[in-house]
């Protein structure tokens, strides 16, 4: 699907044709679709294979005066279906294209407020900008969102409600997926900082204007601060999940421990039986009348006296 704007008293409005718009966003593009865009480019965009790739040669590069930038964007990032993929973005100079298959948020909210933006929304670069600063806006957001889960978690662990006993399964299932969510957040983050380390000497060469570089190096910066707050929280989630299976782990022993005690404890009274119960002809305690109060004495004797012992090591 081809989705086109053109400007509009700057901000963005849908756009009648592809050839008219500022910014074509291509969502799973049929081999139509990329033909028409390869058509307006004069190069072939990045097939899905190719996005993928991990070198940096094939995420930035310069096909003749277009700059082609991919990196990786988190999405359905508060459900239990976040998913994280690359997007790839094509700046030539006087259009935007950007290439994905799936739906982070920035490209759904942006088009909205695109008027808001620190640049004024006038060019393809602005709307690139415009689009790298809510998409850090959001990764932003997502990090406080993730910072008070985890802080919520860490309560309800060490903390529990009087009288709560806590399912510390259900637990480590959600410190999984907020581990999970912070690795989606560092990956972008990481590939975002190069994508505008590539493009800042790029604009440079292109003699664009200095509220351009200046803005680029600004979204850097805030890049850097909200890594080293997602390294912060992954060492908090790693500590939190350590904790957790330390627990997991006690609650297993104590259970061990309390199976341990009560075969101790009827072990004795079992031999006492065991003794009484065996069916010699010449038993003298058979003819013995007291014989059997005195082994149930025994039997009783044999428990208690463990018992006391493991009570007064406050082993239970």
């Amino acid at each position: 699907m081809i989705t086109g704007y053109r400007l509009n008293d700057g901000g963005l409005a849908p756009a009648d044709s592809p050839e008219s718009a500022i910014w074509l966003d291509l969502m799973e593009p049929t081999e139509e679709e990329r033909d028409r865009i390869t058509a307006l480019l004069g190069f072939e965009a990045p097939t899905e294979a190719e996005q993928a790739e991990i070198e940096m040669s094939s995420r930035l590069y310069l096909e003749g005066e277009a700059a082609v930038m991919t990196a990786l964007m988190p999405a359905h990032t508060k459900t239990d279906q976040a998913e994280i993929g690359p997007v790839t973005f094509i700046l030539t100079g006087d259009r935007l294209i950007t290439l994905r298959h799936h739906e982070p948020r920035p490209f759904t909210s942006f088009p909205a407020h695109a008027g808001h933006s620190h640049l004024p929304c006038d060019c393809a670069l602005a709307v690139l900008l415009g689009l790298m600063e809510d998409t850090i806006d959001r990764l932003a957001d997502l990090i406080e969102y993730v910072g008070r889960k985890i802080e919520t978690l860490t309560t309800r662990v060490f903390r529990p409600a009087p009288g709560e006993r806590p399912d510390l399964e259900a637990r480590l299932q959600k410190i999984g997926w907020r581990d999970a969510l912070i690795t989606h957040v560092r990956d972008s983050l990481v590939t975002i900082e190069r994508l505008l380390g590539f493009l800042a000497p790029v604009l440079e060469k292109r003699g664009e204007s200095k509220a351009a570089l200046a803005l680029v190096a600004s979204q850097m910066r805030d890049v850097r601060t909200i890594s080293e707050q997602a390294g912060f929280l992954m060492q908090k989630t790693s500590f939190l999940l350590d904790a957790t299976l330390g627990l997991i782990s006690i609650e297993q022993n104590a259970i061990t421990k309390m199976f341990s005690i009560v075969a101790v404890v009827f072990l004795p009274p079992t031999l006492v039986a065991s003794i009484y119960g065996m069916n010699f002809q010449f038993m003298p305690e058979l003819g013995f009348h007291l014989g059997y109060p005195l082994a149930l004495f025994f039997m009783v004797a044999s428990a208690a006296v463990p018992l006391l012992y493991f009570r007064r090591k406050k082993w239970f």
